[in-house]
């Protein structure tokens, strides 16, 4: 796809002017182009990314011993999970632990939440601190971010899918795409929000065991423009507009503003807006 543009909505908590970037780590990571990605554990929402992870049939399972390509070591360990048609301790163990370790996996993906809307009021008023914060417009020319979709019921991976990936049983099964496309999946309610997601690959990283986020960085390039929520501080924007201008990047400048019934946004101007 050709190059395309998102929002990401930031909230501001208004501190004396020399501890406003301490004190703030969205306008830390502005100025130092930076975003924090979120595993799933720190979303608000307990469904989003919610991922059922469907248990397999005794009978399923013995369906792997089948495989033409299984080995000998693999056919005993698979071969002790089943007896008299049902799953034995030792199965019922393993199926345990493969579980945990795929919601590890699964837990481990950097996500960064955009919005393809500027304008949202329930944005503004949820996400960027009741308009008091602001919105970054990041610019992107590769296939992220990707488009969520929103549906009644959370998704699913079989554990099946797991096990074939786990003792390389299927070369058609490719566990991460799957993550990646049930992470893409929130539901209905939700859908006003117009949410696309950045998930990062292996290589830009990972979300740490035990952590919540983790710091990544970006082309500053990227970002576009900063959009003044309509009851940010002057001091905070003036703050901004400082500080971005010190850098010496070709960031325009924006301002939302109230109207009778909706947001506008129109080019910032220090006279009129601060």
């Amino acid at each position: 796809m050709g190059a395309t543009r998102f929002y990401k909505f930031q909230s501001v908590s208004e501190q004396s002017a020399e501890d406003l970037a301490k004190a703030n780590k969205a306008l830390d990571a502005l100025v130092k182009s930076y975003a924090m990605f979120s595993g799933r554990k720190s979303f608000n929402d307990p469904f989003d990314s919610k991922i059922d992870i469907g248990y397999p049939t005794p009978q399923q399972v013995l369906t792997l011993l089948q495989r033409p390509n299984i080995d000998a070591r693999t056919r005993n360990i698979v071969g002790s999970w089943v007896s008299n048609e049902a799953f034995t301790p030792v199965g019922i163990r393993f199926l345990r632990d493969c579980e945990r370790t795929l919601n590890e996996i699964i837990d481990s993906y950097p996500m960064y939440c955009l919005s393809s809307h500027n304008t949202c009021t329930l944005l503004w008023s949820h996400y960027a601190s009741s308009h008091t914060g602001f919105c970054i417009e990041l610019e992107f020319a590769a296939e992220q971010p990707n488009e969520v979709h929103y549906q009644e019921h959370i998704a699913s991976i079989a554990l099946l899918d797991f096990l074939t990936s786990y003792f390389k049983l299927d070369a058609n099964t490719d566990l991460g795409e799957r993550i990646h496309s049930a992470l893409l999946v929130k539901l209905r309610c939700w859908s006003y929000e117009g949410e696309y997601r950045w998930i990062a690959d292996n290589a830009m990283g990972r979300v740490p065991k035990g952590q919540r986020s983790i710091e990544l960085k970006y082309d500053p390039q990227q970002v576009r423009a900063v959009i003044f929520g309509c009851r940010m501080s002057p001091r905070v924007k003036t703050y901004v507009v400082k500080t971005l201008r010190g850098l010496r990047r070709t960031i325009e400048l924006q301002q939302a503003i109230e109207m009778k019934d909706c947001i506008e946004i129109v080019p910032f101007d220090e006279h009129t807006h601060l």
